[in-house]
């Protein structure tokens, strides 16, 4: 095992250009599952490529266990056949003229290891990685799946300290996702081993990692815990790519957002271009009217199939109609043109600067009074700190 130290690194493909990453920074602790998660093209497979030794660094330093893997600086690059390190392709490049066997003891025949060893160790990873009977088949005769979990097994072989892992599941269908997730959690409880994975799917993120590292632009934007990402979002741009639904955005400027701020106990005097993010499993519709809740429509109602998406527009006359979405997993009794009364749970509010900035919701004095500490939204993404007002 092996906790992993990004100092500022940088890599930048053409001078003139904007680098593929700018100066990240993050620690990987010993046996952490981490998610580098981001849209294409932010960066997140160079980062893999670069921890592994494919990729030179332009700028800062990668280290393993106190270890300088790449230093720019210092003029030190280690290659990546000596670091210890095992890959995972997301094309998983198996040898196609070899048989199951032959591809996952193909490093151990690189390493020396004698015959004996190697097929002792092929025969515990065929029955940790269940591909029992395909031993003497081929890539060509595999299914996507099994065609992982040869691949895995080829890497895990060699014991590796780190594991990277890039989009290993985007080329299966949704059904042996599900399952490999599933696999890829047992595995890593199992060996131990610390995990970089990369991905674009935030469900793979949210399920899978123990820290999740979220990227944008080459930039990192977030790191930490699945729970701290969701709930406790840096910017507009983290709050708006985890979720799905996306979080509903609307001017904190007009009367619809800031009434549903002041029934929520929040008492705010935004900036311009502040932004109100809202939750849509946070929202809640009632057919009765209170002075605090906000009339909305019902635009459309779509089944996904144990929950519905609820289409609604906000009713004002100061400005255009404001949509919003909503998530429930009850079935609805409103139908497309209703009118209904919306109130939004405190804790699925989020409030963003005209730069995209997490800002901090204040109470009302009232509020205080009657509200408990569940209900805060922490203003520090970086750490949950909860205050006693009850």
């Amino acid at each position: 095992m092996s906790n992993i130290t990004l100092n500022n690194i940088s890599k930048c493909y053409t001078q003139g250009h904007p680098p593929a990453v700018d100066q990240v920074s993050m620690e990987i602790q010993d046996g952490a599952f981490m998610c580098v998660l981001g849209p294409s093209g932010c960066g997140k497979s160079t980062i893999l490529r670069m921890i592994a030794g494919l990729e030179h660094l332009t700028d800062g330093e990668i280290s393993a266990d106190g270890r300088v893997l790449d230093n720019v600086a210092k003029g030190l690059f280690i290659p990546a056949e000596k670091r210890h390190i095992g890959l995972v392709f997301q094309s998983y490049a198996l040898w196609p003229h070899m048989t199951v066997s032959r591809n996952i003891e193909f490093g151990l025949r690189l390493k020396g290891l004698p015959a004996k060893e190697r097929k002792k160790l092929v025969a515990e990873m065929i029955v940790m990685l269940k591909i029992e009977g395909l031993e003497d088949r081929y890539p060509a005769q595999l299914s996507g799946g099994q065609q992982q979990r040869v691949a895995l097994a080829r890497t895990l072989a060699m014991n590796p300290g780190i594991l990277l892992l890039d989009e290993p599941l985007s080329n299966l269908d949704a059904s042996l996702r599900l399952s490999m997730r599933a696999e890829l959690t047992r595995l890593h409880q199992e060996f131990g081993t610390t995990i970089v994975f990369v991905t674009h799917d935030q469900w793979e993120a949210m399920t899978l990692a123990t820290q999740i590292a979220v990227m944008n632009k080459g930039t990192l934007q977030q790191i930490g815990t699945p729970d701290d990402i969701y709930e406790r979002p840096a910017n507009r741009f983290v709050a708006e790519f985890i979720g799905n639904p996306p979080i509903n955005m609307i001017s904190a400027e007009t009367k619809p957002a800031q009434q549903l701020m002041h029934q929520a106990g929040f008492s705010m005097s935004v900036s311009e271009g502040t932004q109100l993010g809202l939750r849509p499993e946070g929202l809640q519709l009632s057919r009765e009217a209170s002075p605090s809740s906000v009339p909305v429509t019902i635009n459309d109602i779509l089944p996904t199939g144990g929950a519905w998406i609820i289409e609604l527009t906000i009713d004002q006359d100061e400005t255009s109609p404001l949509n919003l979405v909503h998530t429930t997993q009850t079935p609805p009794l409103w139908q497309r043109g209703d009118q209904a009364n919306l109130k939004v749970a405190s804790h699925a509010m989020h409030l963003f600067n005209a730069d995209g900035k997490r800002q901090p919701f204040a109470l009302t004095p009232k509020a205080a009074t009657y509200r408990t500490s569940a209900d805060l939204v922490s203003p520090d993404f970086s750490q949950s700190k909860i205050e006693d007002i009850s």
